[in-house]
Parts: C-alpha cells; structure tokens; sequence
C-alpha cells in the first residue's frame, strides 16, 4: 500500500488532473456529448497505456536511442508550446476549426494530442512513472505502481467530463477567453518544461 500511495501521489501532482481539465472544454468544443465522451476515455486509456509501458522499458528505449531524460522534458515542452501557442491564436475556436477542416480532418485526435501527450502523460509523469517501477522489484509491487498509474488517468477522465460544464456556465464568449487564457497557462507551462530540462542539462 506505501508504494501504491508514493506512486499515486507523486504521479496526482505531477499529472494533475484538475489543471487538464480547465484545458478539456476549450479542446473539445463544438464536439457532441457522445464525440466528448470518446475523447475522454480514449486520452485516459492511451495515457496509462503510455505511462506503463514507458515504466517497464522507458529506461532501456531512452538509453537505445541515446536520448537523455533532460531532453525528453524539452521535447514535451516545445510540444505543449506549439499547442498552447495554437489555442491563443484561436484555432481551437469553432470558426477556425470549421475553416481547416482539410487539414484537421480527426478531431479526436486532440485525444492522443496533447491530452494523452503530453498533458495526462507527459515528460514529468513518464519519468516518474519509470522511476516508481525501477525502485521496486517483485511482480506485486510493480502492479501496485500500475494501479497507482489507473487510479491517476481514472480521476483525470472523470474531471475532464466534469470541466464540459465549464462551457455551459461561461457560454460562447466566456469559453473564448478561457480558451485564451488556458492556453497562456499552457504555454507558461511549457517554457517551464524546456527550463527544467535545460537546468539538468547545464548542471
């Protein structure tokens, strides 16, 4: 149970659930609630898939690639950058969206990107996820950092579906400057990904 709750806290405030969902609403708007719900379950599933995966091989994938930890943070940074870049130049709103459609045909997709990756499993989870399954040992401990992982991505599709309320209280124009103003968040959240990562790098 100890490293169930280590691996659960740590993984709860790194992911942190409530803050993906304050992004939700502005990524799915326009979407129907069936569309809403799909999008929910499917960047949960892809992220625990992602973060249990990564615990078991991160390690030995990251050394064969020859890719540090450090770089991986400012990949996921600039990632989240581009996208929180893209939400305050409006390209989330329904207008936008319904102007690119050649180019943004799968709006499901904003399930694997960015909710899965990198919001619900980005740099910081995926490394703690892998360091919480290399410090133990036996088959049940490795599970319990598995259902710790479950637990985190169960709590974040409940609050994702809860934030869709979000968009009825604020109405179009409330959405609108949220989605703004997420997407500040999301970028100021990005910077500070590429300045951890370039902080291990230097010291």
């Amino acid at each position: 149970m100890d490293i169930f709750l280590a691996a659960f806290i740590t993984l709860f405030v790194i992911v942190d659930p409530l803050g993906t969902s304050a992004v939700f609403p502005s990524l799915v708007r326009g979407q129907t609630k069936p569309q809403v719900l799909s999008i929910a379950i499917k960047a949960s599933i892809v992220a625990a898939l992602i973060l249990v995966l990564f615990g078991i091989g991160g390690e030995a994938l990251l050394h064969y690639l020859g890719i540090s930890i450090p770089a991986f943070r400012i990949a996921g940074g600039l990632l989240l950058f581009v996208t929180g870049f893209r939400m305050i130049m409006g390209y989330h709103d329904q207008d936008q969206v319904e102007s690119e459609k050649s180019i943004y045909q799968d709006r499901s997709d904003v399930a694997v990107f960015p909710l899965a990756i990198p919001l619900l499993a980005g740099p910081g989870s995926m490394t703690a996820a892998l360091l919480h399954m290399t410090n133990v040992s036996s088959t049940f401990d490795k599970g319990m950092v598995v259902a710790a992982i479950i637990a985190v991505q169960i709590i974040s599709f409940v609050s994702m579906l809860g934030a869709e309320r979000l968009v009825k209280v604020f109405g179009s124009t409330g959405s609108t400057l949220l989605a703004r103003l997420v997407g500040i968040l999301m970028a100021a959240m990005a910077v500070q990904f590429l300045i951890d990562g370039l902080t291990q790098i230097i010291l």
